[in-house]
């Protein structure tokens, strides 16, 4: 194509690819994803080579269209219209050439194009476009110093599990056994939102880790409503089957080197999930050819393992429900039960579970509060410049302060326990995030998250001894106990702890109710 003139560029409406092309028809696994496709790229000038670059990095490239997937013949197919709703417009300059790029990723495939022809809109009168600038944000770069400060101030606090719902709208629910904080608080903002829609229905993507990506199956791949989850999860129909070991099992278990729970009893009961939901043992995770009543494609899920080999240098394993064009599945054939039994293989608790060639474990160890890779695969799959609804980050409860040990020549189950907490503190992942959010993602400067975590910081007392020998212990700053992973008894003092914090924060849950509501 000619550089283009000034003129032209101000006229220009909107334009469109047809392409007359095909892959290299066939496929390993149809369900690993689509991976040849055509991209409109903006060139610098005629004798450039490759697309233009903004000042601060951003190749101007867009995805126009892909190929139809094992087709060794020619077809004819369109991409997207890029008209003023489009960046790309506003970012053409006189002289620049618009280049039409064919991709292909991985070994064996292929891309054949014989045909081609970039249809242009232009109108008579000159249109208005709207000036695009990836650094307006840098002004504002104050809301990141406050970040910052935040995450200097958490040094020694250490916490578990959240729960984050939201994208355009999406949410990630994080590991937090059987902690019903995460099933009310949900309940109360989808009641608020609206009573009788599943989160399924409002969430474009959901996504977790731990037991929490249980949840996330329940609510995103299974399509249960937050009552109908609150009944299958509750004690007496899973959790209560799994965690039904007295502390001298549990001892007995911890002195010989086994897990404290069986495996079995979990894998059992996630099949009975299935089986309530009228699916086999041999249904996939993989449903991206569904669509839903209204013809719109279901809620994107996604959870997350950890590769026991390389737990210590791989990124987390995504099991999703769903391709990534930019990042192709390891497994992408897992079964739902083998999804969920794999992020819930906390270590300790449960075996890990081999699916095709890997060893899979909980992914607490690589994202306990996995919100960071939730906008990851936002960015992937719905595109950088998507605008952002909402973020929603429920959380299962703030633990007390877990400190540094000190050394010692044999470390106790304390020590190994405080590690761990700090290890999988989820809380600065939250603080960092909070702001990088509101202040980057698309719709920039506006609040688009929220976060929902029971617990809190400040003086209290704890009556400990017994008969005549009580006394009272004061704990200071120090969040009040929530309950370890399989701590059944716990479980309602939680839930009133929920129910006051739900009181007390009824304005914030009416905030986010209220921005959610406006997409239904």
């Amino acid at each position: 194509m000619q550089p283009l003139k000034l003129e032209l560029i101000r006229r220009i409406r909107g334009l469109k690819l047809f392409a007359e092309s095909h892959d290299q028809g066939f496929c390993d696994d149809e369900s690993a994803g689509n991976w040849t496709w055509l991209e409109l790229a903006i060139l610098e000038n005629e004798s450039a080579t490759s697309p233009k670059l903004t000042e601060n990095g951003v190749e101007l490239t867009w995805t126009s269209h892909s190929n139809e997937l094992c087709c060794a013949d020619y077809k004819w197919l369109q991409g997207e219209v890029f008209d003023e709703s489009r960046d790309f417009l506003s970012l053409l300059y006189e002289g620049n050439v618009i280049a039409v790029r064919i991709c292909a990723q991985f070994a064996a495939w292929e891309i054949h194009v014989r045909n081609g022809y970039l249809v242009i809109d232009i109108g008579d009168e000159n249109v208005k476009r709207k000036s695009v600038n990836y650094d307006q944000i840098v002004p504002k770069i104050n809301r990141i110093d406050e970040t910052l400060r935040q995450v200097n101030e958490i040094t020694q606090p250490a916490f578990q599990c959240s729960l984050p719902i939201g994208f355009y709208t999406a949410g990630v629910i994080e590991k937090g056994g059987d902690k019903p904080a995460l099933r009310v608080l949900s309940f109360a903002v989808m009641d608020k939102v609206h009573p009788n829609k599943k989160p399924c229905e409002i969430f474009d993507i959901i996504g977790g880790t731990s037991t929490g990506g249980l949840i996330a199956i329940m609510l995103g791949r299974l399509r249960m409503s937050v009552e109908e989850c609150i009944e299958k999860y509750n004690k007496e129909d899973l959790m209560g089957k799994v965690f039904n070991h007295g502390w001298i099992k549990k001892g007995l278990n911890f002195v010989s080197g086994s897990q404290l729970y069986n495996a079995a009893d979990l894998e059992a009961g996630i099949k009975e999930l299935l089986k309530h939901k009228g699916l086999g043992d041999d249904t996939a995770l993989l449903n991206e050819e569904a669509v839903d009543e209204d013809k719109t494609h279901p809620c994107k899920v996604f959870v997350m393992a950890v590769r026991r080999d390389a737990a210590n240098n791989r990124a987390p394993v995504f099991l999703r429900s769903y391709s990534n064009p930019l990042d192709k599945s390891l497994l992408p054939g897992v079964k739902i039960w083998e999804a969920a039994r794999a992020t819930s293989a906390a270590p300790y608790y449960f075996e890990p579970i081999k699916v095709g060639d890997y060893e899979l474990v909980d992914g607490g160890l690589g994202a306990n509060n996995p919100l960071g890779w939730l906008w990851t695969e936002v960015l992937g799959v719905f595109g950088a410049s998507r605008e952002t609804a909402c973020f929603l980050s429920i959380g299962t409860g703030i633990p007390p302060n877990s400190p540094v040990p000190k050394a010692t020549s044999v470390p106790t189950v304390g020590t190994v326990g405080d590690f761990a907490s700090i290890a999988t503190n989820s809380e600065i992942t939250h603080v960092l995030f909070h702001g990088l959010i509101d202040a980057f993602a698309p719709k920039p400067v506006t609040r688009k998250y929220w976060r929902l975590n029971v617990g809190s910081y400040g003086d209290w007392e704890e009556e400990k001894g017994v008969l005549f020998m009580k006394w009272k212990k004061l704990h200071k700053d120090d969040p009040k106990p929530i309950g370890d992973m399989d701590d059944i008894d716990a479980l309602e003092a939680l839930k009133d702890m929920t129910n006051a914090y739900i009181k007390e924060n009824d304005t914030l849950i009416g905030e986010c109710a209220k921005e959610l509501g406006g997409l239904v």
